[in-house]
């Protein structure tokens, strides 16, 4: 109980950063924060905010669908198109699925992004969240209008302006984490567009993380942050920010390490 307390204070701390994080951080965590992690109950995932069922957009339209889950183990996100796996493409721009296995309690989003609709890109999508055995998933229907304007074809598209082109944004990321201390983590930041975006992070002090000088933290290839054997002063809200000369696109992830049961 005391435990609780304390997260739901430190999460007022920081809510001017992470829009309440308070409301975030629901009952499903903050009753048995312990036990879900230091415990290794059953594994659990839930679809926490679900696109449309149904989109319908024009021909030529930038299109994106945002999904979002939560889950211990942290959840991975993938999407599919009927069946089949989508991953990064001239015509499909999205994230593709997280190969390191990852720990502790998490809220993750994950955006489909189509640049310009075409005909190839009507049907149903599917957003899918894993938590170590457990599997979340929710779909939605894309519509095409084409009002009477003929379509250009796939061809003509790859070679036109269309795609040579693409704002910088963030498509698989964590807005919460919470894990043991002395656990080590990895906080997911992938970004897509043409020119491939630069990514950084900043930490809790709004300074930029370059590698610390005992090597707890580093920033991977592909914008993972990742931090060693994290400490109660690793606690806060750490910054990833993706630009290319199209745009700049940022978000926040709030790190709560946690004391293991055997601690308090």
């Amino acid at each position: 109980m005391k435990l609780s307390v304390l997260i739901v204070a430190a999460v007022w701390v920081h809510s001017t950063h992470c829009r309440r994080l308070s409301d975030d951080l629901d009952n499903e965590i903050l009753g048995n924060p312990l036990g879900m992690i230091s415990g290794r109950q059953r594994d659990w995932v839930r679809i926490s905010q679900s696109p449309p069922q149904i989109i319908s957009r024009a021909v030529g339209s930038r299109i994106e669908i945002e999904c979002e889950a939560m889950g211990s183990p942290a959840p991975v996100m993938q999407w599919l198109k009927g069946s089949t796996p989508l991953t990064e493409n001239e015509s499909f721009e999205t994230n593709a699925i997280n190969d390191n296995p990852s720990h502790g309690i998490a809220k993750a989003k994950s955006r489909l992004v189509i640049n310009s609709a075409l005909s190839i890109h009507e049907g149903t999508f599917t957003c899918l969240a894993e938590s170590g055995s457990q599997i979340a998933s929710t779909k939605t229907k894309l519509y095409l209008l084409r009002n009477g304007a003929p379509e250009r074809n796939f061809t003509q598209l790859l070679a036109g302006e269309m795609l040579s082109r693409a704002p910088a944004r963030i498509v698989l990321f964590n807005t919460i984490y919470l894990d043991n201390i002395g656990s080590d983590i990895a906080i997911p930041c992938k970004a897509i567009g043409n020119p491939t975006p630069d990514i950084i992070w900043l930490d809790p002090s709004e300074r930029v993380i370059g590698g610390s000088s005992d090597g707890r933290l580093s920033i991977l290839a592909d914008g993972e942050l990742r931090i060693r054997s994290i400490r109660w002063d690793d606690m806060g809200v750490y910054t990833c920010v993706a630009r290319n000369s199209v745009a700049q696109d940022t978000i926040s992830t709030f790190l709560y390490p946690m004391l293991l049961q055997s601690e308090k």
